[in-house]
């Protein structure tokens, strides 16, 4: 009979992999991974075993389809942390404080790495239409991937709503990010981890990003007319005890000696106040809740920028 690994408590995120966040090996090599393609609303990889490949793995690559114009979200993420008169520049300005949450607005991270972060219930208010208008369509594309992994891992139906906190149906947390390196600051790009959400939609066009796969650190090649995508915490422990488990890839950013910048799209449970939480879900006994999703998201966030309590309980300081 198959063993199955149970998942972590929330305020241990890491345990089982504590050694690789603070691995200090460099890549090794390039990562072979999978494309797949949006078709008619459906996600499509060329063979089974490439499907396979991409959710057992938890990272693949995504053709951007033809009717999403990513331009105007790559000017952004080359503008918001400027503070100058430039189109986007201003964003630098917008912090937590207009938001009541410390995770949003315009941050300055202990690594290389600021940010530019909105849930989607401020889309429509502070981001100009034509990112909104992108962060929808970006949606869209994750509910697509999202079902696809559901099908892949054997979740029925009639438990996917309150097993993602509605995110199969498009009713869940939904985050649009920015991304700048400060190559100025002598830190990695971004430590090692693990996203909390279901998965994560990434657009990068600069080398940087690095995966660990088979326990080796890879770097991904940045192709521009490809999305990367990975799958997160919420997605591993939904899965660990499914016949076909779909991975949360650990993954990290090398420090950065050039200008780089990014932008991506989480998809998480719903964590305001009707939260549906985060669950694990066993073939013969149903759904099981593990946490708060809100709890997920800051310990994780404390996890991946504060450092890593390890398994006695000790802080390894990452920065």
């Amino acid at each position: 009979m198959r063993s199955f690994r149970t998942p972590a408590p929330a305020n241990q995120l890491y345990s089982t992999v504590y050694h690789k966040r603070v691995d200090a090996r460099p890549v090794s090599c390039t990562a072979d991974l999978v494309c797949a393609r949006i078709t008619a609303g459906r996600l499509n990889f060329a063979s089974d075993r490439d499907r396979c490949q991409a959710f057992a793995c938890g990272v693949f690559l995504l053709e951007i389809p033809a009717e999403l114009d990513v331009a105007a979200a790559d000017q952004f993420a080359n503008e918001f942390y400027r503070g100058d008169t430039s189109e986007y520049g201003h964003f630098r300005g917008i912090t937590a404080d207009q938001f009541g949450d410390k995770l949003l607005g315009f941050h300055e991270r202990v690594d290389q790495i600021e940010q530019f972060l909105l849930e989607r219930r401020f889309w429509a208010s502070h981001y100009p239409a034509e990112i909104a208008d992108i962060g929808e369509k970006m949606t869209t594309l994750s509910r697509q991937i999202l079902c696809a992994a559901l099908d892949y891992a054997g979740i029925p139906a009639p438990v996917r709503a309150r097993a993602t906190g509605n995110c199969a149906h498009g009713g869940g947390a939904y985050h649009l990010t920015f991304n700048h390196y400060r190559t100025q600051l002598a830190e990695v790009g971004l430590s090692s981890h693990k996203d909390d959400g279901f998965l994560t939609i990434l657009r990068t066009t600069h080398p940087g990003l690095e995966v660990n796969r088979f326990d080796h650190w890879e770097k991904v090649s940045s192709a521009p007319d490809t999305f990367v995508i990975n799958f997160g915490l919420s997605m591993e422990w939904l899965t660990a005890r499914c016949n076909f488990p779909v991975a949360a890839i650990l993954h990290r950013v090398s420090r950065q000696i050039e200008e780089r910048d990014s932008f991506g799209h989480f998809s998480s449970s719903n964590f305001i106040a009707r939260d549906r939480g985060i669950f694990n879900y066993c073939p013969t006994s149903g759904l099981h809740r593990i946490c708060d999703a809100r709890e997920l998201i800051d310990n994780n966030d404390r996890e991946i920028y504060q450092g890593t309590f390890n398994s006695e309980g000790l802080t390894d300081d990452l920065s």
